[in-house]
């Protein structure tokens, strides 16, 4: 019963996520510091954590989709997002000069932004900000002597209809769960009540009202 009490399950609200509907699977989901760069401000540049999140519909050699989606928790507003299929990847693997076939793209895509996480001072992803709710992100490697572009990402902007989405989701999502902890946090005070009444009268002596 007590790690019942610990335990704290978010799956069926975030199932209701409509960017994995139909079928779609996480495989990465991390918040990352980009720089972000604007068009009219080419030699002015911030940093801001995004979260990057890739997704894939299919797998293995039944793999149909990769979406990669760039999001905000201080902006529900910004989204952005780059979808690959069989019919696209071609370009995608002409233009970046990969040595991978489609099936192997969502392996690239995962190790890159995990380079980005965990490397830091090596891997630097940039988002350039560009006209007609397009935005373009750079990996790029910082060698001794020189910066290398590893590759690129094409990323659109979401249209109305689907930032309503997210933004309803996310609201959403933060309402529930935020209702979920404070009946896990009821049933925790019960629970010492029962056990332990002493140590919630000390508890007390340092909890607001």
């Amino acid at each position: 019963m007590q790690e019942n009490l610990i335990q704290i399950d978010f799956s069926q609200i975030e199932g209701l996520d409509p960017c994995i509907q139909g079928g779609y699977k996480i495989i990465f989901n991390q918040e990352i510091p980009f720089m972000i760069k604007f068009p009219d401000q080419e030699d002015q540049s911030i940093v801001e954590t995004i979260r990057v999140r890739i997704m894939i519909l299919g797998n293995g050699k039944d793999l149909q989709q990769l979406t990669l989606e760039l999001s905000s928790e201080n902006d529900l507003f910004f989204y952005y997002f780059h979808t690959v299929d069989k019919d696209n990847f071609q370009v995608v693997k002409t233009n970046q000069k990969l040595n991978t076939d489609f099936f192997g793209y969502p392996e690239v895509c995962v190790k890159t932004f995990r380079r980005c996480q965990l490397e830091q001072q090596h891997f630097a992803p940039i988002l350039y900000i560009q006209q007609n709710a397009r935005a373009q992100v750079s990996i790029v490697q910082t060698l001794e002597y020189k910066e290398l572009t590893l590759i690129t990402f094409e990323m659109i902007a979401g249209d109305e209809e689907i930032i309503k989405q997210h933004v309803y989701y996310k609201h959403g999502a933060v309402k529930s769960k935020f209702q979920i902890l404070n009946a896990k946090i009821k049933d925790i005070h019960e629970l010492v009540k029962v056990k332990n009444p002493q140590l919630l009268l000390h508890l007390q002596k340092y909890l607001p009202n």
